[in-house]
């Protein structure tokens, strides 16, 4: 089987290409790393003598993350693959993340914390290895309590430890590239065309939230979607 993951949702770029059994990968760490999406994947492709009809499934991580480099993924991605009925695997990058830590504590409460807003954090919390608490965005005056008894997993979990003084103990992993894969693998079975991919939204865009507070009226998310 032969995959195609895209993941902007953490920092950087990372493209990866599982062709029969074997995986590829392309990083991009510059500060407009999105816009190197699409020559990545030619190159990753060319490298590796194969084409985009030659893919049998597509993965593109959806959030929770950054909102920029997921939103730009998802429209290259969508562009690539118009009018190919083709589908992809909307990936949750914070199950990724967990599947890729392999520690002592794997089956124990584990939070995943990731940057939103100044007052708010994206949380997704784990216990007994499967999900307890959905992707969701916190205000930092909850947070505290929400995560309480639980470990911290993840770098950018460091930066609110830090931040609001947590005793949280925290736990290093890496966004793995097989646990990207296997996600992939293992969720064929919730594959969308690519045209009907859209972003994990926990929040509203800030455009829209002014927008709204000025007009006084509510805009529907499949508008700005």
């Amino acid at each position: 089987m032969n995959i195609l993951g895209i993941d902007a949702s953490n920092k950087g770029l990372l493209i990866v290409l599982k062709k029969n059994n074997s995986v590829y990968y392309k990083e991009n760490f510059e500060k407009n790393s999105g816009s190197y999406i699409i020559a990545l994947i030619d190159e990753i492709l060319k490298e590796n003598s194969i084409d985009l009809d030659n893919i049998d499934f597509f993965g593109c991580s959806v959030g929770p993350g950054s909102f920029t480099g997921i939103r730009i993924s998802i429209a290259s991605l969508q562009g690539l693959l118009f009018k190919k009925n083709k589908h992809v695997v909307p990936v949750i990058s914070t199950e990724v993340l967990f599947n890729s830590y392999n520690g002592i504590h794997k089956n124990k409460k584990i939070a995943i914390l990731k940057r939103a807003r100044v007052d708010a954090a994206y949380v997704h919390i784990f216990d007994k290895g499967k999900t307890v608490f959905p992707p969701a965005l916190v205000s930092i005056d909850s947070l505290k309590e929400i995560i309480k008894n639980s470990f911290l997993l993840g770098d950018e979990s460091l930066y609110f430890k830090e931040k609001l003084n947590l005793n949280n103990e925290i736990l290093s992993s890496n966004f793995s590239i097989d646990s990207f894969i296997n996600y992939i693998e293992n969720n064929k079975d919730k594959a969308i065309l690519a045209k009907d991919l859209k972003i994990l939204y926990l929040q509203k865009p800030l455009a829209v939230e002014n927008f709204e507070r000025k007009k006084q009226m509510k805009i529907d998310e499949d508008i700005y979607n």
